[in-house]
């Protein structure tokens, strides 16, 4: 519980340190091209956009909002998407930037998956309770 509550919170944090450290990093290690200085100004905002969709993704779902506890495949899928960021702060390897846009989406649509399953789960339970209270007031 407290590993799910932990990427809970990680999630706020991620959204200024992980485009920072896309920064720092790769400005200490670049090779000198300013073409890369210039992508890495546009992909660090564009990943702290990426980074607020998919928490906001994840916060709308009424059992992450009510838990604080995010579910393991959020976790699963944070620890891979935050791994491969960091990666793309050491190394300039173009794989590393892919598999950084890749995770990015695939981040991307296993939130909305969750929220559509979540809430068309929500809805099932509320309609299951209408339909009970229908049948024993006849």
């Amino acid at each position: 519980m407290w590993l799910r509550r932990g990427f809970y919170y990680a999630q706020f944090w991620a959204v200024p340190v992980l485009p920072l450290w896309l920064l720092i990093g790769r400005g200490i290690t670049m090779g000198g091209s300013g073409w890369e200085l210039l992508f890495l100004l546009l992909a660090a905002p564009a990943l702290s956009l990426a980074l607020i969709v998919v928490m906001g993704l994840t916060i709308a779902r009424k059992s992450v909002r009510r838990s604080r506890l995010v579910s393991w495949v959020d976790i699963a899928v944070l620890t891979v998407w935050y791994a491969v960021v960091i990666a793309a702060g050491l190394f300039s390897n173009p794989l590393v930037a892919v598999g950084m846009i890749v995770f990015t989406l695939a981040a991307f649509w296993s939130a909305v998956w969750q929220l559509i399953v979540d809430t068309r789960h929500r809805i099932s339970l509320a309609f299951a309770g209408y339909d009970a209270i229908t049948v024993t007031s006849r």
